[in-house]
């Protein structure tokens, strides 16, 4: 097994693509990154507890239709005989490399990591030296060292650094562009080890336009929950600012542009989090510096004037309407990604304020939900009294203003995106309310 080789026969094990790579989890972060590393000549077995998406997998039909080029990749390397996948997690028990890319979530606003658990127990049942495991899912810090580590050398007796690999690499992808952004961005690496660091360094390196070193399993883990928790604080900063504009009747997004001209300032677009990362992320962070008697406080009030949003979007239907239509299901503009969407939490937070609730999404293909959905746009918005466009669907800004305003029974359009130009909106015969935008009657 490759590290049990010297650093020379890691590098001719990698280079000959002799060594095979093991995925636990073929998700939207995990199956990307095991097409491309097939693709790059590394036998690969994913393992994944969902039959039905082993099965597709393994017919070289993506579970992602959306995720650009997925599906024509996994074509090539099922053909290839390059990647094979499989419910039994015992069969990555020839690999050299395992990677882990399981789901980690949140419960309330604790993490959720009871998967990574999960596998930690299963891989120890056939944990043999010489391997190098990977931790890919996002995590709280000390997680890859204590939970993931720590359960494999209790339960076999191996100690990580010395019997085999750990290493901690995080997913830096988005959905729809998994594929292009593997190859677009470095990949950050930390290790338990210099050999383990090493190792992973050299696999992702066959892909990669560049590895980002990190001299911990902890910076690295540190390092993915703060891109994000960065992210919710910009943009809970520009909700902040849409509040400011709003007060002084100027345009956030005028406001914005201005001030992003010079090269210091990035200031985000205001708006509601929805999404796999943003909302969920900070929490790692938050809940295991508090367990370690530290407050982060700007990252914390962070989070609350974001999650208030949702009431707020709400709170700006006018009193007397009943019935609401809400387009974009999808957190993500012109992809299908209907999971943790933020409009989920407002929907909910309307239904609280007793509004009947309709939502279109073109990229809606009959699932079931609590809550009306029509697939046809101008369907959606007949009879209702506030339009609310909560993602920024290409196909919305083609919308006729006038058409809407006929199928309305209220006039009221709520744009929290920026989509709309508010001029056109009134002439339509609509009035407009936005995120730091002057209302317009």
């Amino acid at each position: 097994m490759i590290y049990s080789l010297p650093q020379a026969g890691i590098e001719a094990r990698i280079a000959s693509r002799e060594m095979k790579v093991g995925f636990v989890g073929l998700g939207r972060v995990g199956l990307p990154l095991a097409a491309t590393l097939a693709a790059e000549g590394f036998h690969v077995i994913g393992v994944d507890v969902k039959k039905e998406v082993v099965e597709k997998v393994n017919q070289g039909v993506s579970i992602f239709p959306e995720e650009a080029g997925l599906e024509e990749l996994l074509q090539q390397v099922i053909e290839d005989g390059k990647l094979v996948a499989t419910t039994d997690i015992a069969e990555v028990n020839i690999c050299d490399v395992i990677v882990i890319a399981v789901p980690t979530l949140i419960r309330g606003t604790e993490p959720d990591i009871d998967a990574v658990k999960a596998v930690a127990i299963e891989l120890a049942e056939n944990m043999s030296p010489g391997k190098v495991v990977v931790l890919q899912s996002t995590v709280p810090p000390f997680t890859t060292q204590d939970i993931l580590g720590g359960t494999i050398e209790r339960e076999t007796g191996l100690k990580a650094g010395v019997d085999f690999g750990l290493a901690y690499s995080p997913e830096r992808t988005q959905a729809s562009q998994a594929l292009q952004d593997l190859r677009t961005y470095p990949k950050i690496v930390g290790g338990i080890d210099e050999k383990s660091a090493f190792t992973v360094s050299m696999v992702y390196s066959t892909f990669a336009p560049g590895i980002v070193r990190m001299n911990s399993l902890v910076a690295a883990e540190l390092e993915k929950v703060i891109e994000n928790t960065y992210r919710d604080v910009n943009i809970a900063f520009a909700n902040e600012l849409a509040g400011v504009c709003e007060l002084y009747g100027v345009d956030v997004y005028d406001i914005i542009k201005a001030a992003n001209s010079q090269p210091y300032s990035h200031i985000l677009n205001p708006g509601l989090i929805g999404g796999h990362c943003i909302p969920m992320d900070p929490y790692y962070l938050l809940s295991d510096a508090r367990k370690r008697g530290v407050e982060l406080e700007l990252s914390g009030k962070a989070r609350e004037l974001n999650e208030a949003m949702f009431s707020h979007i709400a709170d700006m239907v006018e009193d007397g309407a009943k019935r609401v239509a809400v387009l974009g299901l999808s957190f993500k503009a012109d992809v299908k990604a209907f999971e943790h969407s933020h409009t989920l939490k407002l929907l909910q937070a309307l239904q609280n304020k007793g509004y009947e609730v309709v939502v279109h999404d073109p990229f809606w293909d009959d699932e079931p939900f609590p809550f009306k959905v029509e697939k046809e746009l101008y369907k959606a918005i007949e009879g209702s009294d506030c339009l609310i466009l909560a993602t920024a669907h290409s196909e919305y800004e083609k919308m006729d203003l006038a058409r809407i305003r006929q199928e309305m029974r209220g006039g009221l359009v709520v744009d929290i995106r920026g989509v709309l130009d508010p001029d056109e909106v009134v002439r339509s015969g609509l009035r407009y309310k936005g995120l730091g935008r002057i209302f317009h009657d």
